[in-house]
């Protein structure tokens, strides 16, 4: 087998700043892509498509489920891709191409339903929709393996895209409902013109990503993990038992943050009595904290162990959420924000070295086997990402049925 570039990259040469840059932009565009459906799908199935809540949560959950299904086939497929750009960059650009027609697609969905096809169109839709995210993001995130093998290296990458996610929280968090709130939240136009704008952003995101990359270190297909059966290869997963205890962290943590994401609007208005302009305030303060600390946990993470750094943001965003128990219509507008500094805070944490942590055991498997299996744990990951994010919609769905949620009234009008 041939010389991998990622062995030869090390601490003195380091990956050029273009390519940093670049790749981490690109977690912009897929957490925009995310959080623009994530924070008010619900709100559109419900409120403008008129379907029942319960309906509209498990059409969410099977769509993101069966994109689950497809992250370790397209691990797959990308570790066994040959081409002039290498095993994973082709993908980049399909997954931009696919994505931008997407969010249009799914914001859409008033011009092409009646009363009696509505569940079964916005099933298809939203399952192109997250097979969009699957074709680029399961190749994009396996780049930074094949970059370079320096693990300090790699915790400054994970750092610009730490960085990058969180301006793509703000763009599908905090900017997107505050346009659908400007244009107005009943009428159905204003999320139409809301995926125009995305699918444009995301794919002239997406897009930088793939042109920016093409001078990025890439491995070539490792002939013996490839003729590696693939039940021996899962067997091999599970007895990596760092990454194994990463799974179940994330899978936690994916369910929190989709439940969150999907509940906000709700909370915001239904129980807070505020409207979509609390949602970006909230999301701006949490993501502008967590940006600011990133900078912080990067310079602590050289006298502190990446399992400590982790367990510091855990306890502390765990603690911030409770808070959450107390809030009431009578608080103030800046109490509601110092609880999103907190959040944020503890964020920058869970990000920087979760992320770090998920490349070492990708490492640790190589050190075990001496097989070059990038795709394959990619896959895996991002299954688990995305089996906790369909399951957070599912039991907002449910719950806002047993209380009786009618999809006929506004947001303001429904009982708390």
């Amino acid at each position: 087998m041939s010389a991998d570039p990622a062995d030869s990259a090390s601490p003195a040469g380091g990956i050029p700043w273009r390519v940093r840059f670049s790749w981490g932009l690109g977690s912009f565009g897929t957490i925009a892509y995310l959080n623009v459906v994530t924070a008010l799908v619900l709100v559109y199935l419900t409120t403008i498509i008129k379907i029942e809540p319960g309906i509209a949560g498990l059409i969410v959950f099977v769509a993101r489920f069966a994109d689950a299904i497809s992250d370790p086939l397209m691990g797959w497929v990308t570790d066994r891709t040959r081409s002039r750009w290498g095993r994973r960059r082709p993908y980049l650009l399909l997954g931009a191409i696919v994505c931008a027609f997407s969010v249009p697609l799914v914001y859409s969905l008033h011009h092409m339903v009646s009363p009696h096809n509505a569940p079964y169109i916005a099933l298809a839709v939203l399952i192109i929709y997250s097979l969009g995210f699957t074709i680029f993001n399961v190749p994009y995130l396996t780049m930074p393996v094949e970059m370079t093998r320096d693990r300090m290296q790699r915790l400054g990458i994970m750092g610009y895209r730490s960085v990058f996610m969180m301006f793509g929280s703000v763009a599908g968090s905090a900017v997107a409902p505050l346009i659908v709130e400007k244009l107005g939240r009943q009428n159905p136009d204003s999320y139409q013109t809301l995926g125009a704008i995305y699918g444009a952003l995301v794919f002239a995101v997406m897009m930088t990503t793939f042109l920016g990359t093409r001078t990025a270190n890439a491995s070539q297909i490792d002939e013996a993990a490839s003729h590696v059966p693939v039940r021996e290869q899962l067997r091999a997963v599970l007895d990596n038992r760092p990454f194994m205890m990463m799974v179940g962290i994330k899978v936690l943590q994916f369910i929190a943050l989709s439940a969150g994401g999907a509940t906000t609007a709700f909370f915001v208005v239904m129980v807070l009595k505020r409207d979509f302009s609390l949602m970006s305030q909230l999301a701006v303060a949490t993501i502008a904290s967590t940006v600011v600390f990133i900078p912080v946990f990067r310079w602590l993470g050289r006298y502190i162990t990446k399992r400590t750094g982790l367990a510091i943001g855990i306890i502390g965003e765990v603690f911030a959420t409770l808070t959450w128990l107390l809030a009431t219509p009578e608080d103030s507008t800046a109490f509601f924000i110092a609880r999103g500094i907190l959040a944020g805070i503890f964020s920058s944490a869970i990000l920087l070295f979760s992320q770090a942590m998920w490349l070492d055991t990708i490492d640790h498997d190589r050190e075990r086997t001496g097989l070059r299996r990038e795709g394959l744990y990619t896959s895996i990951y991002v299954f688990i990402e995305r089996l906790g994010y369909s399951l957070g919609p599912l039991l907002l769905g449910e719950l806002l049925q047993l209380m009786h949620f009618d999809k006929n009234l506004p947001l303001e009008q429904q009982p708390a």
